[in-house]
């Protein structure tokens, strides 16, 4: 069984990203290697300005159960990245701990720095991780892969500097638009590569603690 979980701040699209995945294994090409077996987003609020829906928040983890096609289980976390709130703030303690594997989600529409700072507040991280690079479709093509290569460097030097290892990185969309849809697909097939990833490795992945603390 693998615990998979998202950390990343405010919008970084993590619950698009389950969301995706759960449609992908339900209705596309991930049909035949998975089954979602229960999805829970009620961790959602909805933000209100002048009685108006603006955005939604993820208040409590939003969490996806799925099977392989070894019949093995597994469970996806999206923590909210407002670690301001407490309750927030608890569930990405929680997941950072529990999680086997952990993806580290940058959304390439915001400042990198901003981002960094989040995980910089993050005490417990695994001494592996992925990097996924999301919201590729608010970007130009040629821009978003110039900026994703950039920051891939960046990422890379800050994570090195707390002894952390990305194994993979990825560029993906989690808004199902046929003009993107590599990756779409990119997006959801991530998940399966990273659990066949962790079922291969003879290795641990012990949690490692930086210097800050959430």
């Amino acid at each position: 069984m693998t615990t998979i979980g998202f950390l990343g701040s405010v919008n970084a699209g993590k619950t698009s990203l389950l969301r995706l995945f759960v449609d992908y294994c339900q209705h596309k090409t991930l049909k035949k290697t998975c089954t979602v077996l229960k999805s829970d987003f009620s961790g959602e609020s909805t933000a209100y300005d002048q009685d108006i829906p603006v955005t939604t928040k993820t208040i409590h983890p939003n969490r996806v159960y799925f099977s392989d096609k070894d019949s093995h289980n597994h469970t996806l976390f999206a923590p909210g990245g407002d670690k301001e709130r407490a309750v927030v703030r608890m569930g990405i303690i929680t997941i950072s701990r529990i999680a086997k594997q952990i993806v580290a989600v940058f959304s390439l529409d915001q400042d990198l720095d901003d981002q960094l700072e989040f995980f910089s507040s993050v005490r417990h991280i695994p001494r592996d991780i992925y990097v996924c690079f999301n919201k590729f479709d608010l970007v130009d093509k040629k821009g978003g892969i110039e900026k994703a290569e950039e920051w891939e460097k960046k990422v890379q030097r800050y994570f090195e500097k707390r002894r952390i290892k990305v194994q993979d990185y990825y560029v993906t969309c989690a808004e199902d638009i046929d003009e993107y849809k590599v990756y779409n697909k990119a997006a959801a097939e991530m998940i399966m590569r990273i659990v066949k990833d962790n079922e291969d490795s003879i290795i641990g992945n012990d949690p490692v603690t930086i210097s800050a603390t959430i």
